[in-house]
């Protein structure tokens, strides 16, 4: 027993000499630091392996909703949409030679105003298409998420328990993760497998008014598995499918729908079952120093819905200085079984909604984001700084649609990011 101990403290020592010595030689040269993560995938055994380092990363971004035209909405009722600022906190660190743990916190402010329901076309004012009535300027509501993250480090995969909960003025959630990863091949091939559970609890502001509930609560239940491989020194895929089950409240308490001449409550089932296949390919050009990012993923749930999405960037390492992510995103989706713009009857079963997000669309999203990793105060740093635009339109969706909803929404949003290792 006491051999052991003693070989224990020696190996402690020879790691904390090592961490030592690679502090003194301060920081490696970006090329190489960008390079050693350009291939990382979630659940890639080569990824998977103990800090040695506290680590701090806060984040900025402004989110920006394009205005809607007039023509788009109706006779007096708001253009401009939601304008967010986001801040975001992570800090991480090794708690034993074994252990790591991360806390991640969020918080949002949110100002502006959202499509409230969709009104059909007013023939006898010469209209021929819909508008979206908005809700008023005045919504201000703030969101904290707070996420705590533990990690496990076998000899041969990683054990996560995680657990967070998300406030805001009207809602709270609660959940909890537990997931693992297990190498195989020698570290070429790792499975991953995980479960996690949330419980939601809103309060709507002015609720029992008009319709709108006072309280209500959802449950919902995630579960995926996934394959990663290494192929090759410069190329790996990984391929991940997931289910998630929702049971309660899905519907949205702060939106309506035309029903027969009518504004009436959002109402939708109370189940929904989901699947999606996401399947990454990463390929490192060492020649260019640069490396390709391939995504697909697919999407399809029991409301009615199928959608697809591919995700394409090129991780450029520009004279060993920075790193430059130009990208593009496309997204396209068919509608629910029973969403409508406006509704000239009720249906039978009850269901009405006119929420754009359960519409048929498509949209495309660009995005060009630039890193550099520098040291000073014996500390080392990354700074990041990136831009989105995003367009959503009936035009875009791979199949025809028919009438567009005229609230999907459009928007830009600027980031800023600093890390550092300590």
């Amino acid at each position: 027993m006491k051999r052991a101990r003693d070989r224990e403290r020696v190996e402690k020592a020879r790691r904390a000499r090592r961490r030592r010595r690679q502090r003194r030689r301060g920081a490696p040269s970006v090329l190489q630091a960008l390079t050693t993560s350009t291939l990382a995938l979630p659940g890639v055994a080569a990824a998977e392996t103990p800090s040695e380092q506290i680590s701090a990363e806060y984040s900025f971004s402004r989110y920006t909703e394009k205005d809607l035209k007039a023509t788009q909405v109706t006779l007096g009722s708001e253009t401009s949409r939601y304008e967010i600022d986001i801040h975001q906190l992570r800090l991480a660190a090794p708690i034993t030679d074994r252990i790591d743990l991360a806390v991640d916190v969020a918080y949002e402010t949110m100002t502006g105003a959202t499509p409230w329901y969709v009104a059909p076309p007013n023939l006898q004012a010469g209209e021929d298409t819909p508008r979206v009535q908005m809700t008023g300027a005045s919504i201000d509501d703030q969101r904290t998420d707070v996420l705590l993250n533990g990690t496990y480090y076998l000899d041969r995969g990683t054990a996560s328990l995680a657990t967070g909960v998300s406030i805001e003025d009207d809602y709270r959630a609660y959940n909890g993760a537990i997931s693992t990863t297990r190498d195989y091949n020698e570290k070429n091939t790792t499975l991953s497998g995980g479960l996690g559970f949330s419980y939601d609890q809103i309060e709507p502001t002015e609720g029992g008014i008009n319709g709108r509930p006072s309280s209500e609560d959802k449950q919902t239940l995630r579960l995926f598995g996934g394959l990663s491989q290494v192929l090759t020194r410069h190329t790996a895929i990984q391929s991940t499918l997931s289910y998630q089950f929702g049971n309660g409240y899905l519907s949205d308490p702060y939106k309506l729908a035309w029903v027969a001449g009518t504004p009436i409550q959002d109402n939708r089932p109370d189940q929904r079952h989901q699947f999606s296949w996401l399947t990454r390919y990463r390929s490192h050009f060492e020649r260019m120093g640069g490396t390709l990012h391939l995504d697909y993923n697919f999407f399809v749930d029991d409301w009615g819905i199928n959608a697809h999405t591919f995700d394409l960037a090129w991780y450029q390492s520009v004279f060993g200085l920075m790193r430059v992510i130009p990208s593009l995103r496309y997204y396209s989706q068919s509608q629910a079984d029973f969403y409508a713009p406006w509704y000239d009857s009720a249906r039978s079963d009850g269901l009405a909604s006119s929420d754009y997000r359960l519409s048929p669309y498509g949209a495309l999203s660009y995005r060009i984001r630039a890193e550099t990793r520098f040291q000073t105060w014996n500390l080392d740093w990354i700074l990041n700084i990136g831009y989105e635009t995003y367009e959503s339109s009936g035009d875009l969706a791979l199949k025809d649609v028919d009438l567009e909803n005229p609230g999907l929404v459009s928007f830009d949003m600027w980031s800023v990011g600093i890390t550092s290792r300590f």
